[in-house]
């Protein structure tokens, strides 16, 4: 396991696309959830940051499961319950997974081929998407910590009531008492918004570090037999790559997209979970904002609110998977359209049979292997939100 610090924070800099892992490399050191080798103690912060989220489950979950037979308030709770647990999934995943997401961030950092072997237009389309995702990922940032001040400040200032609405085997509404969890509850509900987007920002951005490299893989692909493969090559292998045989070249090739390949396959294994969470938190807050909308209209703008900033979020983790799963269909048409047949080496022809034959499956992250995160998904979604709604809306109206 490597110390991924300031030299990796200065090679990731230096680069212009992936210099956009930055700032979610630094929300999750605040966390202490950041994969690298570091001390003990860090550690034992992190899964004290997940034990305390835990505790707060607890006691939030217990106060929907003695209210069930208030639908409308068991709804609201319920969905505050689901978020709480997607930052806890999230938690656990960054530390228990970290020698894994240790080992992609080393092969992203050192074995991942710079974006400069694209031409200057195709290299500018690129770092603008990535720079979009970057700015578009900001944006839910600064609106979920503006959101979750309101959220916190609220209970104090109205009615002394709790953030988490939660159940105690105590009375908690006495001095210093109700303080205390006040304090306490605001602090989690701030871990929990800061786990969520960090996890966020990082996670897109090297889930669109992948996908740019599918593009760039594009490239050197459909120009491996023409005079721009020169440049090409010593763009990615410096004056080694001079001296470069065709042949060879298509061995690198072959062994970066295995390697790719590889580094999509563990993302999904170590992210599924998270991917499934947000399908489930998604759900339940859509749920309850329609539900919260028909019969509180004085809620109208904070729940409307609310399902806006679920719904832009879930779209955004969509967006992020069909990209990848689509760039990386579309390498066996570049691969195809490489001029392969001028070529009269067989095995130069059998290896690219064997790489469009690869390149066909796309690579998908899912959630936990049941559906895959792109649109069709989004759509899905949706329509389980609605008739969930439609079933608790059934119910509302016997009661």
């Amino acid at each position: 396991m490597r110390r991924l610090s300031f030299e990796f924070t200065k090679a990731i800099y230096n680069d212009s696309v992936k210099k956009y892992m930055w700032f979610g490399k630094l929300l999750l050191e605040m966390l202490c959830a950041w994969p690298s080798k570091e001390g003990l103690f860090k550690r034992a912060i992190g899964w004290l940051f997940f034990c305390n989220l835990a505790v707060v489950e607890i006691f939030h979950a217990a106060y929907c499961a003695q209210n069930y037979s208030n639908i409308g308030d068991a709804v609201m709770v319920g969905a505050t319950v689901t978020t709480t647990l997607e930052a806890m999934v999230r938690f656990y995943i960054m530390l228990s997974k970290r020698e894994i997401i240790n080992k992609i961030l080393t092969k992203v950092w050192k074995k991942f081929w710079p974006v400069e072997v694209l031409d200057p237009v195709k290299r500018k389309k690129i770092q603008n998407k990535a720079k979009f995702r970057f700015w578009l990922n900001l944006i839910f940032f600064s609106s979920s910590l503006i959101s979750s001040t309101n959220v916190n400040l609220a209970p104090y200032l109205s009615d002394n009531e709790l953030i988490f609405k939660s159940s105690f085997p105590f009375d908690w509404n006495k001095p210093y008492v109700y303080e205390f969890l006040y304090v306490w509850q605001y602090f989690s509900n701030e871990l929990v918004v800061f786990m969520i987007n960090a996890f966020d920002f990082f996670f897109m951005s090297l889930v669109c570090i992948c996908t740019i490299q599918y593009i760039i893989m594009q490239e050197v692909f459909a120009n491996i037999l023409s005079k721009d493969s020169r440049r090409h090559r010593q763009v990615i292998f410096g004056d080694r790559g001079k001296h470069m045989t065709d042949k060879e070249m298509l061995k690198k090739c072959l062994e970066q997209h295995e390697m790719l390949i590889e580094i999509c396959n563990e993302l999904d294994n170590s992210f599924n979970r998270a991917i499934l969470i947000q399908f489930v938190v998604n759900t339940a807050a859509n749920c309850a904002a329609f539900v919260t909308l028909k019969f509180d209209r004085s809620q109208f703008t904070k729940m409307l609110t609310y399902a806006v900033a679920h719904l832009s979020q879930l779209f955004y983790y969509c967006l992020a998977g069909q990209d990848l799963q689509y760039e990386s269909q579309r390498l066996s048409d570049f691969i195809y359209d490489s001029d392969w047949q001028s070529s009269y080496n067989r095995d130069f022809r059998k290896s690219i049979v064997l790489m469009i034959q690869r390149s066909q499956k796309p690579q998908c992250l899912t959630a936990l292997g049941l559906v895959n995160l792109d649109f069709l998904s989004f759509v899905q979604i949706m329509r389980l939100s609605f008739s969930f709604y439609t079933l608790l809306d059934g119910f509302l109206a016997d009661e």
